[in-house]
């Protein structure tokens, strides 16, 4: 999948039409694998488009923000969890986040450093895949919610964003729960969903484990980060609940209703337990 041309639709996985024709023209360009544009290129077209601030002002609104994520988002969608332009679009946004500093700022976030309401615009997409009563359809939002989290995922393992708290929510949602029927599509998109995290993010989560493997946590972090209900141990990212999820994978893996997600489920576990062995040793 990794060298297949990328074919863009306007159209989004809810039915919406992306917002900007420059944004889709500009990233259905750059994302094929024989374009010769850079990824700084593309972060520099993309600031362009900002407003000016009004009558001298150093703050912005919200509103092209939102809009300018959510296409982005959409694109994503489009992106196969294993095709190389999930990781050229991630580039881009380390590219804008390289961008000189403007001095202009939106609801306190710098301009571009800060990624401005990129964390609000990804929230609206963290609770839960759609339903649909066509297979056909259902398929589809699940691959959509796969790959959205597969380049979560690329953007914490390559430190453009810094959210702990969303790897665990969806290692927990699917390896603390018996939520899902074994064969079933939704434990194979859970089990894949989850194993984005180990993929892409894990040697983050691996240092932060390494380094900190007892975490103090405040009473809304241990709300927030607390196990599912098959998992006994503290809340948090630690060492006994990484133990607990390798486990979990390889248990997991066997009840997939598709070779793909069992080899998928089985190379998280297994890519943990060598970090396990070489990077968490006491």
């Amino acid at each position: 999948m990794a060298g297949k041309k990328i074919e863009l639709q306007r159209e989004n996985i809810k039915g919406g039409i992306l917002t900007d024709d420059t944004v889709f023209n500009t990233l259905n360009d750059y994302l094929q694998l024989d374009s010769p544009v850079s990824a700084a290129q593309v972060a520099a077209s993309i600031a362009k488009l900002v407003p000016e601030p009004e009558n001298g002002s150093k703050t912005l609104g919200d509103g092209f923000f939102f809009g300018l994520w959510q296409d982005i988002i959409s694109v994503v969608e489009q992106i196969p969890h294993d095709h190389v332009a999930q990781d050229k679009l991630v580039s881009v946004l380390r590219g804008l986040t390289l961008l000189s500093d403007t001095g202009i700022t939106v609801n306190e976030s710098r301009l571009w450093v800060d990624l401005p309401f990129l964390g609000a615009a990804f929230r609206e997409y963290l609770n839960g895949p759609g339903r649909s009563k066509a297979k056909e359809e259902q398929i589809r939002i699940d691959q959509a919610w796969i790959r959205f989290h597969a380049f979560s995922a690329r953007l914490m393992g390559a430190a453009v964003i810094h959210w702990q708290n969303q790897p665990i929510w969806m290692l927990r949602d699917a390896l603390e729960e018996e939520k899902n029927p074994p064969k079933s599509s939704d434990l194979d998109r859970d089990l894949v969903t989850a194993a984005m995290y180990i993929e892409f993010s894990g040697p983050v989560l691996v240092e932060a484990l390494a380094a900190n493997p007892a975490p103090e946590l405040s009473n809304e972090n241990r709300r927030l980060l607390k196990g599912g209900s098959l998992f006994r141990g503290e809340p948090g990212l630690r060492l006994d609940r990484w133990s607990f999820w390798t486990r979990r994978f390889k248990e997991e893996a066997e009840k997939t209703s598709t070779p793909e997600a069992r080899d998928i489920a089985l190379r998280a576990a297994r890519l943990m337990e060598v970090w396990g062995e070489t990077r968490l040793k006491p």
